[in-house]
């Protein structure tokens, strides 16, 4: 089960966003203590994340696709308790992953009463691929749309409006081109919104790269990044495609109270390394509405 990913009290250093009490520490091998790493939301924030599953088939040189890999995925978004999140490479019905319903699955291992939103991209295994959207139904979502988006393989844009704020949430396509092509697209529906908008998801891109290999610099002319960028990736370190965005557009309604990109977590008051989890760390913002 997913405890069997405790770590020993002395870790060796995995750099960046990982302490409750600062954006940015460095391990330096001192003694972690069980009130470490558990990321407590203030009260009054909305804590919005986004988490590539990696089809819940674990990150330890063995994929499997396991009841017990979803379990362990799941607790990480438990104990964060996100308001919003946003999941990438979720399967339904494909006939070699006993036909789940895996954002379902997902959900009701968090232990948290999330609405579901599948936004199923394109067809696999006799089912469909695609990313999805878990909300607390406390939320209170008013509206939820669906826009495919260019990709080798196709891919999806959530759209979910609050009463306060609208979320884009999706998963881009590894071709620049097509993430290109999905910017502007997204950066149209941007100039739409009354409300502050997020685009949140595993963007497969990075401002730090060439600008013809990336879409950030059509992403920034309405977007800017307010997640940690210390590396979202276990095993690229400091590489970072997972983000929070916040559009320029009501940007000075919403103030940023934290981020960060968790590596360790405290799940029961054990120290639960991510990096077996997922390909990916999960990556919050917590947000407080002015």
């Amino acid at each position: 089960m997913i405890f069997n990913l405790l770590l020993a009290l002395t870790l060796s250093a995995c750099g960046g966003a990982d302490n409750n009490h600062a954006n940015v520490v460095i391990d330096d091998g001192s003694e972690i203590t069980t009130n470490d790493y558990k990321y407590v939301k203030s009260s009054g924030d909305i804590r919005i994340m986004t988490y590539n599953s990696f089809y819940c088939k674990g990150n330890n040189g063995t994929p499997t696709f396991s009841d017990e890999n979803t379990h362990r995925f799941a607790s990480v978004i438990g104990a964060l308790a996100p308001d919003v999140v946003a999941i990438q490479e979720l399967d339904s019905s494909c006939v070699h992953r006993n036909k789940r319903y895996l954002l379902e699955e997902i959900s009701k291992y968090t232990g948290i009463d999330y609405e579901l939103f599948f936004g199923s991209a394109a067809n696999f295994d006799g089912g469909r691929i695609g990313c999805g959207l878990l909300v607390k139904r406390s939320m209170k979502v008013d509206d939820v749309k669906f826009t495919p988006l260019p990709g080798d393989e196709p891919r999806m844009l959530i759209q979910a409006k609050f009463p306060k704020f609208t979320v884009f949430a999706t998963h881009m396509d590894l071709n620049p081109m097509n993430r290109k092509e999905s910017a502007k697209l997204i950066n149209n529906k941007a100039k739409k919104s009354g409300v502050p908008l997020f685009l949140i998801g595993d963007l497969n891109d990075s401002p730090t790269w060439k600008p013809e290999q990336s879409a950030f610099p059509e992403l920034m002319q309405k977007f800017k990044i307010v997640s940690d960028v210390s590396g979202s990736l276990p095993e690229q370190p400091g590489v970072t495609i997972d983000y929070v965005l916040l559009g320029h557009q009501h940007a000075a309604k919403i103030k940023v109270t934290g981020t960060h990109v968790v590596r360790r977590l405290s799940v029961k008051g054990e120290q639960l390394d991510l990096s077996t989890a997922s390909d990916h760390y999960p990556v919050f913002a917590d947000i407080r509405l002015k």
